[in-house]
């Protein structure tokens, strides 16, 4: 008996997102065995210049390697976001199932950022400086809050805002479709101003961060796709910002000299997967009280002197609810502000 054309495409989809996250895994190789060559450029770098300071960045501001960047990113960030229109205007209706079998849009938009990502390469190793040289460092961090609030939002009818709660008003169904259909281009903004804003450097911050992004890139090149929505992706995608920001906390705590942020920014993250993120998989209760005694287990070794022996003072602040406050509060200030839109 032959296999149904349905197996097929499911096949194809998968394969393609095995073989973009192996090539996540090379690019990030390549970055990093490339490094060697950027020691002209990394011997330069000035020391902190204070708690904002980007640490990768030319001391002297190089006019024609900035016009560079910012015509690579511009034509990147136009690529994808007429690519997002024409799919918008001609494949699928949107309350249609997701695709098994690769579309033209997802062919396109693979080709579209290996290519980007190939310029970004060489870019550095000629020119090195990305966008930060001209933008804060907050508008990169920025970004990347912006989208993981949009997908509070997004998400909150399939698994709810927290433990599984689904939020009302202003997180109403009109608001979550409007989302849903525009939520492409406001993250793909955000994936790609984030990729042009640092440079191609072997860092761990750097390295863990390209890394990252390489996934999202193949998050975002699957839509209309049943990948896109896979609960399993998502909660994966979602989840690895912890260790990425905690990796970035860590070594910015050496390089700065500053106070040890890595226990806000694991923990924040933590709380965030652990009581909005696992619930995408719709497990037992039991499951659900299990991981959250391990969360519980793992405050304790991090303020207890037996433990890590981390300054009470964090706890009494509640620094773990800081990054939840933030991005649940983001969510709701961007649905109300769409609920009023859609009231209209």
């Amino acid at each position: 008996m032959s296999p149904r054309a349905e197996d097929l495409n499911t096949k194809s989809a998968l394969f393609a997102w095995f073989v973009a996250v192996i090539s996540a895994l090379m690019l990030s190789a390549i970055i990093w065995l490339m490094g060697p060559n950027l020691k002209r450029f990394t011997d330069t770098f000035l020391p902190p210049q204070g708690a904002w300071w980007y640490p990768w960045q030319l001391p002297v501001r190089d006019a024609t390697g900035m016009a560079i960047v910012w015509i690579l990113y511009l034509a990147n960030q136009f690529a994808i976001w007429s690519l997002i229109h024409w799919a918008q205007r001609n494949l699928v209706n949107q309350k249609t199932r997701p695709s098994e079998n690769l579309t033209k849009f997802n062919l396109a938009a693979f080709s579209i950022t290996l290519l980007f990502t190939l310029l970004h390469l060489a870019q550095t190793h000629i020119w090195f400086d990305g966008l930060a040289k001209d933008t804060p460092i907050l508008t990169s961090q920025g970004s990347v809050i912006i989208m993981l609030a949009i997908i509070l939002v997004i998400e909150n009818p399939r698994r709810g805002l927290i433990l599984g709660k689904i939020a009302g008003k202003p997180f109403t169904p009109q608001v979550s479709a409007w989302f849903r259909h525009n939520h492409m281009y406001i993250i793909s903004w955000a994936l790609v101003y984030t990729f042009w804003f640092h440079p191609m450097a072997t860092d761990p911050q750097l390295i863990t961060g390209f890394f990252y992004m390489f996934l999202l890139f193949t998050q975002m090149s699957l839509a209309y796709t049943w990948i896109h929505t896979d609960r399993r992706w998502i909660i994966a995608l979602e989840g690895f910002v912890a260790i990425h920001g905690a990796i970035v906390a860590f070594y910015n705590t050496s390089y700065f000299g500053s106070a040890d942020m890595w226990p806000m920014f694991f923990s924040g993250f933590a709380f965030m997967f652990i009581f909005t993120y696992l619930y995408t998989l719709k497990a037992s209760k039991w499951f659900y009280i299990v991981v959250s005694v391990m969360y519980a287990g793992f405050l304790i070794w991090l303020y207890a002197p037996f433990g890590y022996g981390r300054n009470l003072t964090n706890l009494l602040r509640l620094e773990m609810l800081w990054i939840p406050l933030i991005l649940y509060g983001l969510a709701v200030i961007f649905a109300a502000l769409v609920y009023i839109k859609v009231r209209k």
